[in-house]
């Protein structure tokens, strides 16, 4: 593990906005979010069966869906040929991140075991219902859930403690690296529309999935793109770890440039190479997103900041 570090992080009194942002976020998970449980993992939907039964029902749906919304699903979607049942688990899946789909799924006729059929309705609707009633649904930002706060909310929000800790760790980190550089104000705006900018990046790749969006990770790639693109000549301080022994872990000095390869292009490829709407729970797209305005406002923060050179 390789990670940028440019300021001594044992001087965090020194960068009070961003010991601020990750103080709200900590006070943010352990008010709202540590004592959450959650009631739909027992869910039979999201068992063997019932995600395969509910693949089976959305392939029905799909092969009635006009030629024009059926093109507007993922490619991996029209090579389901069979009842294959790993096929129909996966297609489940799916079925369960469809807005569009979860919305009216009971409302459809189906073929198959009406008495089945009917049980399958009555549980869908009450997975519905258990679903909305969630913390990362009311807080996070999806299709369903997009009202002017959850673009602010989802930025704070964080699904469990190891996700919050390990986002924490990057913010504090170059968060700092930010506010010693450009100041406070720079600072709250990158996190702020860095968050806006992530946002729009994942509805735009996921714009009828149900499932929502949380966490500072699309901030804390405006933060480092930003970084990145002010700093662009410097060579800063990175700390890695490979194992608690001696000489496997400290600091090394690199280009800051190194933060392209290392962070930013693996987003990009992860988003290529994950299906859309069965990613493995991380927002490429947002990243993407916080990553595109971080690297502008770099840019121009370090236009601004170059001393003109007049003719003599």
């Amino acid at each position: 593990m390789i990670i940028p570090c440019p300021e001594d992080f044992r001087s965090y009194l020194r960068y009070p906005l961003t010991l601020t942002l990750v103080l709200l976020n900590v006070f943010i998970f352990i008010l709202i979010f540590s004592g959450m449980n959650s009631s739909i993992s027992s869910s039979s939907l999201l068992q063997g069966e019932g995600m395969t039964l509910t693949g089976r029902l959305y392939y029905q749906y799909l092969q009635g869906l006009p030629p024009e919304e059926l093109f507007e699903k993922p490619e991996w979607i029209h090579q389901v040929k069979s009842y294959n049942t790993e096929q129909m688990g996966v297609l489940g899946a799916y079925a369960l991140r469809d807005a569009r789909f979860m919305a009216q799924a009971e409302t459809f006729t189906y073929r198959g075991d009406e008495i089945q059929i009917s049980q399958w309705k009555d549980q869908l609707v009450q997975f519905r219902k258990k679903y909305q009633q969630q913390l990362l649904y009311r807080f996070g930002l999806s299709s369903a859930e997009k009202g002017p706060l959850a673009w602010i909310t989802y930025q704070f929000s964080h699904s469990n403690w190891i996700h919050l800790l390990s986002n924490l760790v990057f913010l504090a980190l170059i968060g700092m690296g930010v506010e010693a550089l450009a100041g406070s104000g720079v600072l709250l705006g990158l996190y702020i529309f860095g968050g806006l900018a992530g946002g729009l990046g994942f509805l735009f790749s996921d714009a009828h999935g149900t499932v929502p969006m949380v966490g500072a990770s699309a901030s804390i790639s405006a933060l480092l793109a930003f970084y990145c693109m002010a700093e662009m000549r410097r060579r800063v301080r990175f700390l890695y770890f490979v194992s608690p022994m001696p000489g496997q872990y400290g600091a090394i000095y690199l280009p800051t440039l190194l933060i392209v390869p290392l962070f930013l292009v693996v987003d990009l490829a992860s988003l290529w190479s994950t299906p859309e709407g069965l990613g493995g729970g991380v927002a490429y797209a947002a990243h993407l997103g916080g990553s595109l305005i971080g690297a502008l406002l770099g840019m121009v923060y370090r236009w601004k900041a170059t001393p003109a050179v007049t003719p003599s």
